[in-house]
């Protein structure tokens, strides 16, 4: 039985070096098990029109409007006619399908508009592009860039050939000060980063993790000032209906301050346990992990969120531990908690 097709949403903020980045994996011979799909925004599907040079290559654009608010249907529509067109052609399944996304895009909208495609039993994962030679998050664009690169499972670093050292190495602390779950890339070579970044030998996608909450410890960065890692523990089952609503009172107070939800949870009368997952508002359904563990942990990475705040979300989880792995613009304690695999 063939793998699973990969489905890859390459995001990442304007100008970031996405259409890059996807470019020098199809130069890079990577090309003939892939299809992609373009999302821009406007009348004229520029980076679409970039990507079209590489002959062979299935492409489809989705123009005039972002993936992540009005083209749920379209989308579907359009990787099943991807599919469909290589299976009558008799190509072996696509490798990947890799979803480019406007540089205004939410991540967790774009994979709330992904559940349609539940039914093709794809692998989903998120690689987010950082600019080496500018700020990753400042001033008012903070919020949409901490919210692509916290959601990441990858980070690639981008535009390395017009930054200095110290430029580039602000800017891998900041990837890993934002996304402190993900793997991040910093390679020089473009077509090398590219094929590590979208390749078979990239990190494989979180949907298919099979041994749950690693022991890897967090990056050792300091936290970023406006970005919060919460850690919860728990060694006594909790009761589902209690965690349900304590979660999605958590979601509705903080809102766009979400950023991440990931842990293993354990359920009375479960004999497994559950993977919990979010990406800002959008939750995957649980699904049963036999780790051989008790234990529950989960980890909340919101921004401008005090440990306060969390402590005070209702109905009240009884005996959880709730830790502040990382404190704004402080190193990071000795902590540890997962990374994709």
């Amino acid at each position: 039985m063939s793998a699973p097709t990969d489905f890859i949403v390459l995001t990442g903020f304007l100008g970031s070096g996405k259409t890059t980045l996807l470019s020098d994996f199809l130069a890079g011979g990577d090309d003939t098990q892939t299809a992609v799909i373009v999302n821009d925004v406007g009348e004229v599907n520029i980076d679409g029109a970039i990507i079209a040079v590489r002959s062979g290559v299935p492409m489809a654009t989705l123009s005039n409007g972002c993936v992540c608010c009005s083209l749920t249907n379209d989308l579907l529509y359009t990787v099943e006619a991807l599919i469909e067109t290589g299976r009558l052609a008799g190509k072996p399944p696509f490798a990947r399908i890799i979803l480019e996304c406007s540089g205004l895009s939410h991540p967790g909208a774009v994979l709330r508009s992904l559940g349609a495609l539940s039914q093709l039993a794809m692998r989903v994962r998120v690689v987010a592009t950082c600019a080496a030679d500018r700020p990753a998050a400042a001033g008012d664009d903070f919020e949409l860039a901490a919210a692509q690169l916290c959601a990441a499972h990858t980070i690639v670093l981008t535009r390395l050939d017009l930054a200095g050292a110290a430029a580039i190495e602000r800017a891998a602390a900041t990837a890993r000060a934002l996304g402190p779950m993900a793997t991040v890339i910093v390679e020089p070579q473009r077509v090398t980063r590219a094929a590590l970044s979208l390749g078979p030998s990239a990190p494989t996608a979180v949907s298919c993790l099979p041994n749950g909450m690693d022991d890897t410890p967090m990056a050792a960065t300091a936290g970023h000032p406006r970005v919060n890692v919460f850690a919860l523990g728990c060694e006594q089952p909790l009761e589902w209906a209690g965690f349900s609503a304590w979660l999605e009172n958590l979601a509705g107070y903080l809102e766009a301050r979400l950023l991440r939800v990931k842990g293993l949870l354990t359920v009375a009368g479960c004999g497994e346990q559950l993977l919990i997952q979010g990406v800002g508002q959008h939750f995957d359904t649980p699904c049963r992990i036999a780790t051989g563990s008790r234990t529950s942990r989960l980890i909340v990475i919101a921004r401008d969120t005090s440990r306060e705040e969390v402590e005070a979300i209702t109905p009240p989880l009884p005996s959880v531990r709730i830790t502040m792995l990382r404190a704004p613009g402080a190193a990071p304690e000795a902590a540890r908690l997962a990374r994709p695999v």
